[in-house]
């Protein structure tokens, strides 16, 4: 299992990358206005997180401004439909797209809510971009480190970033000291539905279950644990 702190590198930039195809209306606002593309994958990833930093930072700011904000932070730079169709994995080809589009609102506010627990626990750690490695023409991998503040040794933290035809980049997994943050997410969720009858729609029900009690999990565990 992942240390806690280690949590905190997704959610700086508000982990990630896990997401839905519609903002749900509980986090819908007007959109911001687009920044400029960035050059290249790295300066990308920094821009990103600086953005991320002055959200947290904002000692005025209210949670419900903030979660917002990290919300529209999440559409404009995961590749939303990509995530959500692996999170998914093999139940995608059999769920009906009625269940897939209910299962990509749910799961955002699912993350939102999460992560947005998480922001409590920010002690004033930065992420440093050390750089990038190119795997293919389409796709990257950029190297960054989470520091913290203590002087505890730094965690790894790698962005696997997808190029697409009209230039612009988007993540699509965060790795954390090697760990993948969406294969975490697809396991966790395979197992509801295995536990649910096996299909999306057992899955949907859990989540819409979890989200009107209130109790999100903090840790990033099972949506049905108690």
């Amino acid at each position: 299992m992942l240390k806690r702190r280690s949590f905190l590198a997704p959610a700086v930039v508000f982990g990630l990358w896990l997401a839905a195809l519609p903002i749900t209306p509980a986090f819908a606002q007007a959109p911001a206005p687009a920044p400029a593309p960035a050059s290249d994958p790295a300066a990308f990833v920094s821009g990103m997180i600086q953005q991320a930093l002055d959200i947290l930072r904002d000692k005025q700011m209210t949670e419900d401004v903030r979660e917002q904000k990290f919300s529209t932070m999440l559409h404009t730079n995961f590749d939303i439909p990509k995530i959500s169709r692996f999170v998914l994995g093999r139940y995608w080809s059999t769920a009906s797209d009625d269940d897939r589009n209910t299962f990509n609102g749910l799961f955002e506010e699912w993350v939102v809510r999460t992560y947005s627990q998480r922001f409590k626990d920010y002690g004033g750690e930065n992420i440093k971009v050390l750089g990038s490695r190119a795997e293919s023409d389409t796709s990257s991998v950029v190297q960054s480190q989470l520091i913290h503040p203590d002087g505890s040794p730094p965690a790894s933290v790698d962005w696997h970033i997808n190029k697409g035809a009209d230039g612009s980049f988007k993540v699509v997994d965060v790795e954390v000291e090697g760990v993948s943050m969406a294969l975490t997410e697809r396991e966790e969720f395979s197992a509801v539905i295995q536990r649910n009858g096996g299909s999306v729609a057992s899955l949907n029900q859990a989540l819409k279950q979890k989200l009107a009690s209130g109790a999100v999990d903090s840790t990033g565990s099972d949506p049905k644990a108690k």
